[in-house]
């Protein structure tokens, strides 16, 4: 069994408003897009072990598309592990991660952070000629 059945093709076609994706079509798509996605993994598996490391990170997927001409994953950090939960449904499986619920009146109740101080700035000459500075913020 592969991971992308061409239920989940047509289930991704149909969500895309493209209805009539026939049978083999679909099933050309899910080999062509295991494939593509087992070569990022193995692109990404020679950035880990380049690293030393024996875990396998967001920034590894993203170097990978990289070297691919890829647009890398935007929005993701590999702070710390994901822990993921299994949904059962029909015979499928479904892992997912389970997002953190935000209530809106306890944010709104918070008091607002300081304000930060103005922007101020200060003026500098530079030293003309050759001469090292005599001050510490000379030298900047």
């Amino acid at each position: 069994m592969s991971a992308f059945s061409k239920d989940t093709v047509k289930t991704i076609a149909e969500s895309l408003g493209i209805g009539n994706l026939k049978e083999d079509v679909a099933a050309a798509l899910a080999q062509d897009v295991e494939y593509r996605i087992h070569e990022i993994v193995q692109e990404a598996l020679k950035f880990m072990r380049h690293s030393k490391r024996s875990k396998l990170t967001v920034d590894d997927i993203s170097n990978a598309l990289r070297v691919r001409n890829v647009e890398p994953l935007y929005g993701f950090s590999s702070g710390e592990p994901y822990r993921f939960k299994r949904a059962v449904s029909n015979m499928h499986e479904l892992y997912y991660v389970e997002d953190e619920e935000i209530d809106f009146d306890t944010i709104l109740s918070k008091p607002l952070p300081k304000v930060p101080l103005d922007v101020t700035f200060t003026g500098w000459w530079g030293v003309s000629g050759r001469r090292k500075p005599a001050i510490a913020e000379e030298s900047l």
